[in-house]
Parts: structure tokens; sequence; C-alpha cells
């Protein structure tokens, strides 16, 4: 891909923990979103997982952000997790995200299945059924099973039009193994951190404590570039959104894209 078609940002901007970190401590809270835009193209809902507030509230996140700015919104746990009936949680999604869809600034909506959501026809055919309420904003599915990475899933999912979420985790046998491919004109990309000793251990910390290294940022970023796909845009969110590491590894990418895209690499 092209340096200039990839967009990076972060999985969430409102984080206590970045107060100090990113946010100056000047800047108060309800002028995070304002600081993040001035510095980021892109952006995720994650709050939507865990509840889908008022249309006002994604109206006043629209007024807050440039006309370039593009967001992704997560898809509610009911329909990732739980899995029964779909259908009301996710008009109740689109309806809240109308002013952002309005806008043109809603690319997708994001549904993040667990690792124990395995491939199977059925768990296929779930998967075009939320697609089938999704009244036209473009699917982006992260499956963290590494049983979806197979020739008849990622064909399917190229023939719905649906976006491949890959995601870059610990090497664990269950999870998502490290791949980049693209199945629509959006390439995306999710980076959580390679924190295997914490993922399934709480008591080891938290599993988004990873500081990427310079060294796999820049190997990332060359495989990016390497990718040869249909996407017509790319979009990286960093998820591994401890104490401020998502931003700053963020900001480090960006600018080794930018540095890449006028021949510095």
């Amino acid at each position: 891909m092209e340096p200039r078609a990839i967009d990076i940002g972060t999985s969430g901007w409102k984080f206590d923990d970045w107060a100090g970190s990113f946010y100056p401590l000047r800047v108060p809270q309800n002028k995070w979103l304002d600081y993040y835009a001035a510095r980021f193209s892109v952006g995720e809902i994650n709050s939507t997982y865990y509840r889908i507030a008022p249309a006002r509230t994604y109206a006043a996140i629209e007024q807050k952000t440039p006309s370039s700015f593009r967001f992704i919104a997560k898809v509610h746990a009911e329909v990732t997790h739980k899995r029964q009936e779909p259908a009301s949680s996710m008009r109740d999604l689109l309806a809240a995200l109308e002013p952002l869809r309005a806008s043109e600034k809603l690319i997708g909506v994001l549904a993040q299945f667990p690792a124990s959501f395995r491939y199977s026809p059925d768990a296929m055919s779930y998967v075009l059924e939320v697609q089938s309420h999704c009244d036209g904003v473009p699917l982006c599915t992260e499956f963290r099973s590494r049983t979806w990475l197979n020739d008849e899933a990622v064909s399917r999912i190229r023939e719905a039009g649906i976006t491949w979420v890959c995601p870059d985790e610990p090497d664990l046998p269950d999870l998502m193994p490290h791949r980049l491919l693209a199945t629509s004109e959006l390439f995306y990309a999710r980076l959580h951190g390679r924190n295997a000793r914490a993922w399934y251990n709480p008591r080891a910390g938290d599993r988004y404590d990873y500081n990427y290294s310079e060294d796999e940022l820049a190997a990332l970023g060359r495989e990016m570039l390497a990718l040869e796909s249909p996407a017509r845009r790319g979009v990286v969110l960093f998820n591994n959104c401890y104490a401020g590491q998502a931003p700053r590894n963020a900001w480090w990418l960006k600018s080794w894209l930018e540095a890449a895209a006028s021949g510095q690499q």
C-alpha cells in the first residue's frame, strides 16, 4: 500500500491514565478529543461495545472533529458475545450513530468476536446476519480465534464485501496469528500488543500493557507498505492503551509512514 493511504490512530481516546502521558495536564478532559483529532485522522469509538449513548452524544463528537476525520464504532457486546437477536442492537447503534453517518465520518462498524467464537458454517451465517443489519454501513470483523484463518472463511468474507480486521496480539495457541490481508477496499489492522504473560492472567498485569519497540513498528510499517491488495485505504489502530502507550506508538508509526512517503525510509 502507499504510505499516504494509511491512516493511523488509536482504539479510543478517553483514558484517565493518558492525562500527563499523552494529554498535557493543562488540557481539560472535555478538550481531549479536540487535542487527539489535531494529531490523528481516525479513531475508534469503543464505548458502544458497553453502552450505546443517545445520538446527541455522537453529534457532539462529530462537531469536535474536522471534516476529514473518520470514525469506526464497535458494535455492542450483545451482538458479538451474547449473539442473540442482533437486529435490535444494530438498529439502536445505527440510529445513535446517524450524526456521524450523515457527515460521512463513519467508515464502518467493528464486530470484535471473542476467541471462543470459532469458525463453522453456522458461525459464518451469523456474521452474514450481522452484516444484513448494517443498513449499508461497512462491517469490519475481528476474529480472535485462529480457526477463522482458512481459505473458505477468508473467501466468504471477501465475497460478502466484509472487511477482515488483522489483529496483532500475543502468539498464543488459540489466538489469531499475525497476518496482514485485505478482503475489501479497506485494510484494517488493530494492534493489541504482545503481552502474552498477562493476556489471560490479570494478576500478571494489564493485557494491553505493551510498548512496541521501534524495530517492531518499523517491521510492521514495511509489511504494510509491501501488502498487495485491492484496498484503497488503510486504517491502523493501536489498542495497547495502557498508560498512553497507544498514542505514542501510533505517533511513531505515523511519522515513519510520512517519512516513507517522502522517500526518507
